[in-house]
C-alpha cells in the first residue's frame, strides 16, 4: 500500500491525534502511539504503575469500552485513548493506589477505644469494661454474682459496686462488720461499722434535724414566703446542693448555688409539686432535670439531692414512691461550664435558701458538702418547725376544696359561690315570675380577649326560650337559646353548636361555651339576657326566658344582675352598666300549688316550678288519684294482697317440695317425683290440698272432690281461693264525711221540730183529755176538778 495510502486511514482512525503533526515528533507520538507513522500503541501498563496490586487497564484498548460489562465508561476515542486507569482494592486510594485509606477517620471505636488503621479495615483496642469490634458492648461484671450475703451489685465502667446488707462490708460484702462492738454512740444517735483500707471502724449517724457529737445541734429551720436568705460558702468541695424540705406549697426556690467567678447558677426548686433542677449559665437555662410527679407538696420531709459533677449534672430524690425508694434523673451537660472541674478553685460561692414564693422548712442544708446550721443563717429563720394543719373539716363551705398554703389556707369555690370561705354566693336572678316579661342588658364596648367563652348558671322547666344573645345595632353576632329542652349557640356563617339536653329537668346546671377568635368579631355590642325589650324580638329562639340565671360570666368579667355588696373583693371582676327589667332576685318558684292539684285529701308541695302530692295510705299517683286497696289489708293470712289496675288479688305462698308438713301419708318414688297417697281431706299431687286449714278466704267453703280441693265462694268473690273481689265498689263521687255530716245534722234538726209540735199540740187539749176523780167537794156539790194527763204550769192550772 501507498505511503500516502496508509497515513490517510491511520489519520481517519487516531481522529488527529498523530496525524498532521508537522514533522512527526517523538514528543508527540510518545502521547499514545509510537512509531513512524504512528502505527504503534504504547502500553502505558508496562511499567506497573498501580501500586497494592491493583490492576492496570489502557485508556486505549477498544475492547475495554461497551457493553455491559464495560471496564471504561463510554465510547473508545483516540482523542482520548491517553494514559491508564488503576483500580485499586479495598482499603487504597489514589491514581495510582498509592494512598492507604484511614479507616479510624470515622471514630468507629466507642467507649473510649482506641483505633489502629489496617488495611481495608481497622481494630479497635477496647478499655477495661467494653468489649465487641467496636466496643459497644459493656461487660457486665454482676453477672457473676460477685456479691455475696445478700448483697446488690451494681455494675459500673469496668467493674462494679456492692451494696451489702447489715453487718457486712468489703467489695464482695465478704467482712463481717465489728466496728460497733464495744463502742457506743450517743442518745438518739446510731452507730455505723465501716470498713476502710482493711480496717473495723464505726460513726456515729445523728437522726434527721441533729448534729454534732453528741447530736444536740438542731440543722431544722422554718422560713416565710418572700424572705429568702442568702449565705457565703467556702469553695473547693464538691459543687452541690443536699437538704431535707417539708412544705405544702406546689412551687417555690429551695435553694439556689451561685458561682459569680463562672456566672453559673444552680437551682433547686418544686415546679407543679414535683422537683427540678435547673442549670444557669449566663442567665440562659443550660440543663433543666425533672423527676416524676410525685406530688412533693403533702408537708412531709423529703430528702434531696443535686450535684454537678465531671460534666454530669445528676439530681436524686429518696421516697417511698421510687424504684428501691430512690429517683435518679442525670444528664450530661452540653458545652460544659467551666466551673466543673475536678479541682474547683478556691474562694467563696454564695447560696440563696427560699425565695419569693417557697414558705415550709428545711433541715441538714449541705452547700458544697459544707453544713449550714440555723444560727449561722441570720434573722429570717425561726428554729425548729412549728406548724398548725390549716385546713380544717369544716373550713370552706358550699363544698369547697380547701388548698393548705402553710401558714394559711385558700378556698377553690365551686359556682356560683365565692369569698375567702366559700359563703358569699351570686345573686340569681328570677325571670318570667307570674308571667311577666323579664330581661336584661349590658352595654360590651369590646369583647374581652380574642377568645371567648359564656358561663352560667341555668335553672327552668322551660324547653324554649331565649337565654343570651351578643348584637350590634344592626345583626346578632352570637343567640344562645333553648330549643326542645337543648343549648343552641347560633354564630352567623358558622355551624351551629349544641348541648345535648336534658337542660329542662328543673335542676341547677352550669352551662359552658366556648369559641374562637374568627368566630365573633365586633366591638359596640350589648349582651341581651333572658329576651329583649320587645318580646317580639325573642320570638325567633323560642320567646323570652322563663327560670333562673346566675353568675353570668363572658371569660372572666362578671355581669351581674344585682348589685354587689361593696368591698366585696372576691367577686370576680363585673360589668357595672346594666338596665333590667321585672328581674326577682333570688331563684323563686311560682306557686304551683294555687289551685291544690292533690285529690282524695292530698297534701300539696311546691318544688320549684312543680308540686308532690303526699297521699293517704289509700291513694296514690302524681295527684292521688289512683285508690289502694291493700293497705285495708283485705286478704286473710297467710295470703298476700297484690294491687291490680282493676283492684287487687289475694295470693297464697308455694309450698316446698314433698308430702305437706305435719301430715302422715305414704310417698313413693316415680317418673315425675313423688306420688304421694293422700289421707281424707287431702288432696293434691304432694297432699298439699286441705281443708282442715281452709285455705278459702273471704267466707268461702273448702271441700274435697275427686282428688283436688275446691273452694265455694260467696255471690262477692271468685277465684280459686275466694281472693277475687266482685263488682268492687267504687268510691263515692263526692267527699262522704262532708256530705254525712250536714245531714245528720237536718235529721236531728227535724226530729227536734218534730218534739216540739207534739207538746204543743198536747196542751191543747189538756182540758178535754184526763182523769175522772170524785172527791169530797164534788160530794158535798161545792166543785169539780178534771187532772190532766200532762202536766200543767201552775200559773195554767185549772181550780
Amino acid at each position: 500500500m501507498p505511503l500516502g495510502i496508509f497515513f490517510m486511514t491511520l489519520s481517519a482512525h487516531s481522529s488527529g491525534q498523530c496525524a498532521g503533526i508537522p514533522h512527526h515528533t517523538p514528543a508527540n507520538l510518545g502521547m499514545c502511539y509510537s512509531g513512524e507513522l504512528c502505527e504503534v500503541d504504547e502500553d502505558e501498563c508496562a511499567a506497573g504503575p498501580c501500586q497494592h496490586g491493583g490492576p492496570c487497564l489502557q485508556r486505549s484498548d477498544p475492547a475495554l469500552y461497551g457493553g455491559a460489562q464495560a471496564a471504561l465508561p463510554g465510547a473508545f476515542s483516540f482523542r482520548h485513548a491517553a494514559g491508564f486507569l488503576c483500580r485499586c482494592p479495598p482499603g487504597f486510594e489514589g491514581d495510582d493506589c498509592s494512598v492507604d485509606v484511614d479507616e479510624c477517620a470515622s471514630r468507629p471505636c466507642l467507649g473510649g477505644g482506641s483505633c489502629q488503621d489496617l488495611p481495608n479495615g481497622f481494630r479497635c483496642h477496647c478499655p477495661s469494661g467494653y468489649t465487641g469490634l467496636t466496643c459497644q458492648e459493656e461487660v457486665d461484671e454482676c453477672r457473676s454474682e460477685p456479691c455475696l450475703h445478700g448483697g446488690t451489685c451494681d455494675d459500673i465502667t469496668a467493674g462494679y459496686t456492692c451494696r451489702c446488707l447489715e453487718d457486712w462490708g468489703g467489695h464482695d460484702c465478704s467482712v463481717q462488720l465489728t466496728g460497733c462492738q464495744g463502742h457506743t454512740c450517743p442518745l438518739a444517735a446510731t452507730c455505723i461499722p465501716t470498713f476502710e483500707s482493711g480496717v473495723h471502724g464505726y460513726v456515729c449517724r445523728c437522726p434527721p434535724g441533729t448534729h454534732g457529737p453528741a447530736c444536740g445541734q438542731n440543722t431544722t429551720f422554718s422560713m416565710v414566703a418572700g424572705n429568702p436568705v442568702r449565705v457565703s460558702v467556702p469553695a473547693g468541695g464538691p459543687l452541690g446542693l443536699a437538704l431535707r424540705f417539708r412544705t405544702t406549697l406546689p412551687a417555690g426556690a429551695l435553694a439556689t448555688r451561685t458561682d459569680t467567678q463562672y456566672s453559673l447558677e444552680l437551682e433547686l426548686a418544686l415546679a407543679a409539686a414535683t422537683l427540678q433542677a435547673t442549670l444557669w449559665s449566663h442567665g440562659n437555662a443550660v440543663l433543666v432535670l425533672r423527676l416524676p410527679d410525685l406530688a412533693l407538696n403533702d408537708g412531709h420531709w423529703h430528702r434531696v439531692e443535686v450535684t454537678l459533677r465531671l460534666e454530669v449534672l445528676e439530681l436524686r430524690l429518696w421516697h417511698e414512691g421510687c424504684p428501691a425508694q430512690l429517683c435518679v434523673a442525670s444528664s450530661s451537660v452540653p458545652q460544659a461550664p467551666a466551673a466543673s472541674p475536678a479541682t474547683p478553685p478556691a474562694g467563696f460561692r454564695s447560696v440563696q435558701l427560699g425565695g419569693a414564693d417557697f414558705a415550709g422548712c428545711l433541715q441538714d442544708v449541705h452547700v458544697d458538702g459544707h453544713l449550714l446550721l440555723p444560727e449561722d443563717l441570720g434573722e429570717n429563720v425561726l428554729l425548729g418547725c412549728k406548724r398548725h394543719e390549716q385546713c380544717q373539716p369544716l373550713s370552706c363551705a358550699h363544698g369547697g376544696a380547701c388548698v393548705d398554703l402553710w401558714t394559711h389556707f385558700h378556698c377553690d369555690c365551686p359556682r356560683p359561690y365565692s369569698g375567702p370561705t366559700c359563703a358569699d354566693e351570686v345573686p340569681a336572678a328570677t325571670f318570667g315570675l307570674g308571667g311577666a316579661l323579664s330581661s336584661a342588658s349590658f352595654p360590651v364596648p369590646q369583647l374581652p380577649g380574642p377568645n371567648l367563652t359564656v358561663s352560667f348558671l341555668l335553672r327552668t322547666r322551660e324547653p324554649a326560650g331565649l337565654l343570651l344573645q351578643l348584637a350590634d345595632d344592626s345583626a346578632a353576632v352570637l343567640t344562645v337559646f333553648l330549643s326542645k329542652g337543648q343549648i343552641r349557640a347560633d354564630v352567623p356563617g358558622g355551624p351551629a353548636l349544641v348541648l345535648p339536653g336534658p337542660w329542662d329537668d328543673g335542676l341547677r346546671r352550669l352551662v359552658t361555651l366556648s369559641f374562637g377568635s374568627e368566630q365573633l368579631q365586633g366591638s359596640g355590642l350589648q349582651v341581651h339576657v333572658g329576651g329583649r325589650r320587645l318580646p317580639a324580638d325573642a320570638q325567633p329562639w323560642g320567646g323570652p326566658f322563663r327560670g333562673c340565671l346566675q353568675d353570668l360570666r363572658l371569660n372572666g368579667l362578671h355581669l351581674p344582675f344585682f348589685p354587689l355588696p361593696l368591698g366585696n373583693a372576691s367577686q370576680p371582676r363585673e360589668l357595672g352598666s346594666r338596665q333590667a327589667w321585672n328581674l326577682t332576685a333570688g331563684c323563686v318558684s311560682e306557686d304551683m300549688c294555687r289551685p291544690n292539684p292533690c285529690l282524695n285529701g292530698g297534701t300539696c308541695l311546691v318544688t320549684w316550678n312543680d308540686f308532690h302530692c303526699t297521699c293517704p295510705a289509700n291513694f296514690t299517683g302524681p295527684t292521688c288519684a289512683q285508690q289502694l286497696w291493700c293497705p285495708g289489708q283485705p286478704c286473710l293470712p297467710p295470703a298476700t294482697c297484690e294491687e291490680v289496675p282493676d283492684g287487687f288479688v289475694c295470693e297464697l305462698p308455694v309450698l316446698p317440695e314433698g308430702c305437706r308438713l305435719n301430715v302422715t301419708c305414704p310417698c313413693e318414688g316415680g317418673p315425675q317425683g313423688a306420688n304421694c297417697s293422700c289421707q281424707e281431706d287431702f288432696a293434691g299431687q304432694r297432699c298439699q290440698l286441705s281443708c282442715e286449714a281452709n285455705p278459702c278466704l273471704n267466707g268461702g267453703t273448702c271441700r274435697v272432690a275427686a282428688g283436688a280441693s275446691e273452694c265455694v265462694c260467696g255471690a262477692r268473690f271468685s277465684g280459686q281461693f275466694c281472693e277475687v273481689v266482685k263488682d268492687l265498689p267504687r268510691p263515692l263521687p263526692f267527699p262522704l264525711l262532708e256530705v254525712a255530716v250536714p245531714a245528720a245534722c237536718a235529721c236531728l234538726l227535724l226530729l227536734l221540730l218534730g218534739l216540739l209540735s207534739g207538746i204543743l199540740a198536747a196542751r191543747k187539749r189538756r182540758q178535754s183529755e184526763g182523769t175522772y176523780s170524785p172527791s169530797q167537794q164534788e160530794v158535798a156539790g161545792a166543785r169539780l176538778e178534771m187532772d190532766s194527763v200532762l202536766k200543767v204550769p201552775p200559773e195554767e192550772r185549772l181550780i
